[in-house]
């Protein structure tokens, strides 16, 4: 990268000196013509301009073959990349996926991708900066949220701290003391009042979130009744001495208190999750639940809870984290919310943060994320298009929920929505922070295609281990005693050219037109080999939310890989985020034997 910039400014200040050249020749023969002879008029307006324009020349070809030894190896990004990273192959991680999309165009791929109509109305309530009625995209299906049935919400957002807290501090001053014993009266009232006060927003979110739930009320319901399994089985393992002859009670409590000491001494020594994988079983259901900063995170964790409640699950099993998705200052986010379990995160870090170690253990492992934005509120146009001065915006809403399992909960849960997705993580911060977006993203996609071409569209999950050996020679027969056995573990036998490839992105068309171009390219290598590629730019469809983007798009590719694949038919999809690209490809080992 340095040498690419020494040489285009050495071409810069050597076409700067040409053109001062010729203005000093010139006005100084202008003043003495006489002593201009031919021969002076050769060296001074022929030979030396010739010398300096082969220098340009010679300059620009240079360039150009940096550029092309780039495009040709973009696995070389930089000087001061570790050679160890360049020879290292991506690892891939399986996951088991079930998801379901809310958006204003529909719940799943056909209604979405099919639909053509206008879904865009004027508002009643919102204006634009010209004060004129504005354009906005609501979900119309969405029940409304004060019909939504939550009985017992009262009681279980009454009993949160957040909101316990912020009754205190309205309602009595520093001199007072909280009773301990409030009434079912007080409670109720409390409810009435904060939720009289909630913002159009978290009520809105309400409503996004219950349709969510209700769409995914198959898999809850699989989740419940392992749930209850699983704690009628402990329940009857406590009491098991009850059932023993009373002879033999007390060696059975004795035999019992000492496995229970050792176990115990184990968990403090070793890891949580090693204590989980040797018992073999899920103990709880993390859910993230993704929010912008304006939704009273408290209520709606609330609302959660009882509808979950509802399926059978109990809020003892559930273990919620909110994620901020809207915030401009993650600093101060992150010390004002430290206290109320919130995290801060980018897409990108979640997926490393919490699902690659998921698919990498041995232990029964999942998790849940829940994302709703609404931007249909005042709330969203005071922070973004007034402030902003934000054009040609359509404010509008939309969520996702994904659950994510390795293999040993798919094992135990057996949910049959589930689809098994082999992702691959493309780029890391630290090998392309000295590339420009455009570059990295042409070297992102350069190296999928060669990862997909290799292995023949059926990539089969990865060694994690560092290659230790730097000798070039070496790396090259490992890759190609590597892809031997990869194309060999290729259970299809269907050549590239008899496949049909759905290719899919996050790229909004009217927005990015360079990554577009870009991607177009990077889809023309597999119609050079003879394969029928179908595109699909999802990006288009997401609101202006950074955590959406890639999440509603893997959604949508899920919800169309649940359908009818052929043995030729193959899936993926490019999510694209700051520093890497996630590569999310159908596997298709298991196609092949469904």
């Amino acid at each position: 990268m340095g040498a690419k910039k020494i040489l285009s400014y050495g071409r810069s200040i050597l076409v700067m000196i040409l053109v001062l050249y010729l203005i000093l020749v010139w006005m100084y023969f202008k003043d003495n013509a006489r002593q201009l002879t031919s021969s002076g008029l050769l060296l001074w307006f022929v030979t030396i301009p010739l010398l300096f324009l082969g220098s340009i020349m010679a300059l620009s070809w240079w360039q150009k073959k940096l550029d092309k030894q780039t495009t040709d190896s973009p696995e070389i990004l930089d000087g001061t990349a570790d050679k160890t990273d360049a020879i290292k192959p991506p690892n891939t991680y399986p996951l088991f996926i079930y998801s379901r999309v809310c958006l204003p165009e529909g719940d799943c791929w056909s209604e979405v991708v099919d639909n053509d109509a206008d879904l865009t109305v004027l508002s009643e309530d919102l204006t634009d900066i010209d004060g004129m009625p504005m354009l906005v995209k609501p979900i119309a299906r969405l029940p409304d949220a004060a019909a939504l049935p939550y009985p017992n919400i009262s009681d279980a957002y009454s009993a949160d701290s957040e909101f316990d807290d912020s009754y205190s501090d309205h309602y009595l001053d520093s001199n007072s003391d909280l009773d301990n014993s409030l009434d079912s009266h007080l409670d109720d009232e409390r409810f009435t009042e904060r939720k009289a006060a909630l913002n159009d927003t978290t009520l809105r979110l309400q409503a996004l979130i219950y349709e969510q739930l209700v769409l995914s009320e198959e898999m809850l319901s699989s989740l419940a009744e392992y749930f209850y399994q699983h704690h009628q089985k402990d329940t009857t393992q406590s009491n098991a001495a009850i059932h023993i002859h009373p002879e033999w009670q007390q060696h059975y409590l004795v035999s019992a208190n000492e496995v229970n000491s050792e176990n115990n001494s184990r968990k403090e020594n070793g890891d949580d999750k090693m204590t989980a994988a040797s018992a073999g079983h899920l103990t709880n259901l993390p859910i993230y639940l993704c929010l912008p900063a304006s939704a009273d995170s408290a209520f709606l964790i609330a609302t959660i809870k009882e509808q979950l409640a509802t399926y059978g699950i109990p809020d003892t099993r559930l273990a919620i984290t909110t994620i901020i998705t809207d915030s401009t200052d993650i600093a101060n986010t992150i010390a004002d919310n430290s206290a109320n379990n919130t995290l801060i995160a980018t897409p990108a870090d979640f997926i490393n943060r919490h699902l690659l170690p998921l698919s990498k253990s041995t232990a029964p492992d999942l998790c849940l994320i829940l994302i709703a934005d609404s931007q249909i509120s005042e709330e969203w146009l005071d922070t973004h298009l007034y402030a902003e001065q934000m054009t040609n915006v359509i404010p509008t809403e939309a969520g996702a929920l994904l659950l994510f399992s390795n293999q040993a909960a798919q094992e135990l849960l057996n949910i049959d929505a589930n689809t098994r997705i082999l992702l691959t993580e493309i780029g890391t911060a630290h090998r392309t922070e000295l590339l420009s977006d455009k570059r990295r993203y042409l070297n992102h996609l350069t190296t999928i295609k060669s990862l997909l071409i290799d292995n023949m569209l059926s990539l089969s999950p990865t060694d994690t281990t560092t290659l230790k050996t730097t000798d070039k020679q070496t790396v090259k027969s490992t890759k190609k005693s590597s892809d031997i056995n990869s194309k060999g573990k290729n259970k299809t036998n269907v050549a590239i050219t008899d496949m049909t490839i759905t290719a899919m992105s996050d790229i909004n068309p009217l927005k990015q037109p360079y990554d577009l171009s870009t991607y177009m390219s990077f889809l023309e290598a597999f119609i050079a080999q003879g394969a029928l590629v179908n595109e699909h730019h999802l990006g288009h469809y997401m609101p202006l939310n950074n955590w959406l983007k890639p999440f509603i798009s893997l959604s949508l590719f899920i919800d169309l890989a649940k359908e009818d694949q052929q043995e030729s038919d193959r899936s993926f999809l490019i999510t694209q985020h700051k520093h890497c690209n996630m590569l999310w490809l159908l596997d298709s080992s298991q196609t092949s034997e469904s």
